[in-house]
């Protein structure tokens, strides 16, 4: 498991052990977290800070939580929060109070928009525009201006930590042999979208001297195959000439086939694609329509879980019609035949349910908590698994030695003054000293905050032999403002000659 931290306004920080992280990366550069746990004795100091605008600190990246919500489960509580990667929020809270205008250059007005934000950025230039030309380019958040800047340059971006990236695309084009897939309507992770599908389209200009519109309109060539669904009309009194009015009803004319495919990072090396990337190009032909799409890694999903395998989804290349017409290797009459162009649905008829259950039968195999765990178990089983490892580790420190005591060497073993913590606040010390000066107001070395225990600490050691042989020891005290001292020895020929400092206790 990939460790999570969560740190809270003021600058404290804790560790989550027990939650789980689910990552999402997209081509848009939006990058957020699904943060789950279960409150459990070995996190519930981090617990507590999950809350919005705490900073989730994972894979070493920040990011925000904006939204968490707590249940009540029957053996305690939970929580789910989501966070967004801190370069959103930092670019959103930084404001630019001025205005530009003109025809600039990409760096320029990157430098412009990302003023005071604290980022730095580096651009490739293959492919994109030397500059263009703006009116009145300002007085927004940094987070609104990059992205009107990279609207306007068809730019894309990715970022790590304080550096952001800019080029026209990011990815490289695959030659690996075709993927094969056959659409089918009843698995869930494959979908075709035609919620804002439409194949007719009308625009309307500026008023001529007699108060008629500028008037244009355009005819999808899949409205053969589709029939006529209208598209919101373009309605804008700038255009002044046909040809602009039209590019720009073609451009908002949604007439394209958008399909999403998901695989996992293994599935995919199961059909020859290995090291597959956000951004990459893969070819694949869509049976039953035989056509070949070029599709695109829009985004990918990783888990903090590193056994899981990260997944991939895929989304076609925006196409307009008439290339999705020119793609096709079969006739109208075959499109036909799997999709319903009254209703624009996928036949019945054209779905293979070999291998498939029907939805009915997917949802109860789902709901089957036999067979399956809950979200709550899950977090409390991930707690449990963790718990053994999380409870016994310690980051040790070195103390400061005073009043004379110093770090005991010896021949026979090293024995270094360590102090530590454990994940449930049990304070541990460790090692050996020797040659100071001993008294109750004399410490060996002193605990700092959160080290310290609530109500004074007492404890027997171990120190030198008398001269004859025979054992020694002394006793020792550790105060509530973290003094550890050696109160009396019971060797009075050299009392501090060796000094073993082994104790434990409650953290305040």
């Amino acid at each position: 498991m990939k460790t999570i931290a969560i740190r809270d306004v003021t600058g404290i920080m804790e560790p989550l052990p027990g939650f789980s992280v689910v990552r999402t990366d997209g081509n848009d550069g939006q990058r957020s977290i699904k943060l789950t746990g279960y409150k459990t004795t070995t996190n519930q100091y981090g617990y507590q800070f999950v809350k919005n605008e705490n900073t989730v600190v994972y894979d070493d990246e920040e990011y925000i939580i904006k939204t968490h919500r707590e249940r009540t489960y029957r053996k305690g509580v939970g929580v789910e929060a989501t966070a967004i990667h801190r370069i959103f929020d930092d670019l959103m809270n930084n404001y630019i109070y001025e205005e530009k205008t003109g025809t600039l250059r990409l760096d320029a007005m990157l430098s412009f928009a990302l003023d005071g934000s604290g980022y730095t950025f580096e651009i490739d230039t293959t492919d994109l525009p030397t500059s263009v030309r703006v009116e009145n380019f300002g007085w927004n958040n940094s987070l609104a201006l990059f992205r009107d800047i990279l609207e306007k340059f068809g730019a894309e971006f990715d970022y790590k930590g304080k550096k952001i990236y800019v080029a026209k695309k990011f990815g490289i084009q695959r030659d690996e042999p075709f993927l094969r897939y056959r659409f089918n309507v009843k698995d869930p992770e494959k979908e075709i979208d035609t919620s804002s599908f439409a194949t007719y389209i009308r625009g309307y200009g500026k008023k001529d001297a007699k108060g008629n519109y500028l008037f244009a309109e355009y005819t999808s060539p899949l409205a053969k195959i589709y029939g006529i669904k209208h598209a919101d009309p373009v309605k804008d009194e700038r255009y002044t000439d046909k040809d602009s009015l039209l590019d720009a009803m073609k451009k908002q004319l949604n007439d394209n086939i958008d399909i999403s495919l998901t695989f996992t990072a293994i599935e995919l090396e199961s059909m020859g694609l290995k090291d597959i990337k956000k951004g990459d190009y893969v070819w694949c032909v869509i049976e039953p329509f035989d056509l070949n799409v070029q599709l695109r890694a829009v985004s990918r999903e990783d888990y903090s879980d590193e056994t899981k395998s990260p997944t991939f989804t895929f989304g076609s290349i925006t196409k307009k019609a008439s290339d999705i017409i020119a793609s096709f290797n079969t006739t109208k009459k075959a499109v036909e035949k799997v999709i319903d162009t009254s209703t624009g649905k996928i036949k019945d008829s054209a779905i293979d349910s070999t291998g498939l259950t029907t939805k009915s039968e997917f949802q109860s195999h789902v709901d089957n908590k036999i067979m399956h765990i809950t979200a709550e178990e899950r977090a409390a089983w991930n707690a449990a698994s963790n718990s053994i490892g999380d409870l016994t580790f310690i980051t040790w420190s070195t103390p400061t030695l005073k009043n004379g005591w110093i770090q005991y060497t010896s021949n026979t073993g090293s024995y270094p003054i360590q102090y530590g913590k454990d994940a449930i606040g049990t304070v541990n010390i460790r090692g050996a000293v020797s040659s100071g000066v001993i008294g109750s107001s004399t410490p060996v070395f002193t605990l700092p905050a959160g080290y310290r225990p609530p109500f004074p600490h007492l404890f027997i050691g171990v120190s030198s032999p008398a001269t004859d042989g025979t054992p020694q020891y002394f006793r020792g005290i550790i105060k509530t403002n973290g003094d550890v001292c050696v109160e009396n020895v019971s060797n009075k020929d050299t009392p501090n000659q060796f000094i073993g400092i082994y104790t434990q206790f409650k953290a305040i």
